[in-house]
Parts: structure tokens; sequence; C-alpha cells
């Protein structure tokens, strides 16, 4: 009995060693993770973050401005920004170091990649509105930089 007891022993802990193993996330589904969590995430301007063109802070032309990120369906919805964002569109990951993302639409933050940037609830978007051919709301070329806080 004495030399059953670590036979079997040793079965046991085979047997429950052999369980399902949980299959690690690819770096997509820890970017997707990161950006827009399980059910989506709504980033907002508030008063800690900014919009600046071209290193000049453009807040005041976007006060409420508004970006729900949902990795499930990759799908965008904003507020506060009707001149630069469409309203609502998809997204997709630009390149396989998932550190850009593109919009879908025809407004000026639309079909550009964006990089970002993601420390805990600040999301930093980085991103350059090229001038439209024959010039039309070049107001809106340049360099952006934006800074939200999200859930």
């Amino acid at each position: 009995m004495n030399k059953l007891f670590p036979f079997l022993f040793l079965c046991f802990i085979c047997l429950a060693s052999c369980g399902e193993k949980e299959t690690p996330k690819t770096p997509e589904e820890l970017a997707l993770e990161k950006l827009s969590g399980d059910l989506g995430i709504n980033y907002t301007l508030g008063t800690a973050g900014y919009v600046k063109r071209n290193q000049v802070d453009e807040s005041r032309f976007y006060p409420g401005l508004t970006i729900r990120l949902d990795g499930k369906t990759k799908s965008y919805t904003t507020t506060g920004a009707t001149d630069l964002f469409e309203s609502s569109g998809n997204w997709e990951f630009v390149g396989t170091n998932f550190d850009k993302i593109r919009l879908t639409g025809s407004k000026p933050a639309s079909q550009v990649d964006i990089s970002y940037t993601k420390n805990g609830q600040v999301l930093i978007f980085v991103f350059s509105v090229p001038t439209p051919p024959g010039g039309r709301v070049a107001s809106l070329t340049g360099s952006y930089e934006i800074k939200l806080t999200g859930g």
C-alpha cells in the first residue's frame, strides 16, 4: 500500500495538469483590449485633455470632443469635432505593430494613419492632415496631437 500511494499521487498530478490551457492572446487582441476594452471605451477631452494643431492649442474649437472606440466591431463614434472626424464609422489597425489606426470616412482625420499611445486612462492620438486636392478645407491642414481621457 505504501508503494501505491506515491504512484497514485503522481497520476493525480499528471491528470490535473492536463486540463485545457488558456490560449495566449495575439498581439492584435492585446492591442484591442488596451485601446477599447471589452465593451468599448469613451474617451473625452474634459479639462485635462487638449487638441493641438501644429503645436498650437486649439481645444476651444472642440468643446465636448468625445471618441468612442469599440474593439469587437472595430467601430467608432465621435461628437464635438464634426469638421475633423466623421460622426461614426469603422477603424482598423495599420501595420503589424498595432500602434496605429485608420478611420473610415471622408473627413480630414479619415484615411490617415493615426499613431496612438495609451498610458493608464490617457490616450494620445498623433496624425497629420494633408492639404486636400484643390486646397479646400486647408484650414484644417497640419500636424495634430489630441489628448483624451477614458474609462
